[in-house]
């Protein structure tokens, strides 16, 4: 099932948030005249695109701080040898240092 990108309402549009992850999640951007304003709306406001839909700064949040299970959620294994270091060395491999 693929989820809306915009909800309408009242001849009004807003982006719905990707994730509604976070107890506090704003579900909803700010209400527009169209999905063109909708979707600056949200670019204004922070919202990450992340190439399914958008969310919102608070279920970012929210992934962040639980990134690790997120990762167990999705069967990435940890290496053995870089466990246990605080580290999370596995987020930069394929980026070029600056």
């Amino acid at each position: 099932m693929e989820q809306k990108l915009f909800v309408e309402r009242n001849k009004k549009f807003s982006v719905v948030c990707y994730r509604r992850k976070a107890e506090d999640c704003n579900e909803n951007g700010g209400w527009c005249d169209s999905q063109e304003e909708a979707q600056a709306w949200v670019e204004d406001e922070c919202w990450i695109f992340s190439g399914d839909g958008w969310f919102c700064p608070k279920c970012n949040i929210h992934f962040m701080q639980n990134l690790s299970s997120h990762r167990r959620d999705m069967g990435q294994k940890v290496d053995p040898k870089k466990a246990g270091d605080g580290l999370d060395n596995e987020l930069v491999i394929g980026l070029d240092p600056l």
